[in-house]
């Protein structure tokens, strides 16, 4: 009801390989684009670094220095 609440922690699961990470950082660069002061952590318990920063760079997703 109402979308995503403010300095909440929201957890997305699945069966692997559906696609949870490459929607959280397509959700991720919208919202880096879109708000000049927001910062977001993004914290995986299935995917080394190597992996998040390759599909990262794949769909041209930039942290500008906020998105940890």
């Amino acid at each position: 009801g109402g979308g995503m609440v403010p300095d909440a922690f929201t957890l997305l699961g699945g069966d692997p390989g559906i696609g949870k990470s490459t929607l959280l950082l397509q959700l991720a660069k919208g919202l880096i684009n879109q708000h000049e002061d927001l910062k977001i952590l993004y914290v995986s318990g299935e995917e080394a670094l190597d992996q998040i920063s390759a599909r990262a760079k794949r769909l041209g997703v930039e942290g500008k220095g906020r998105f940890y």
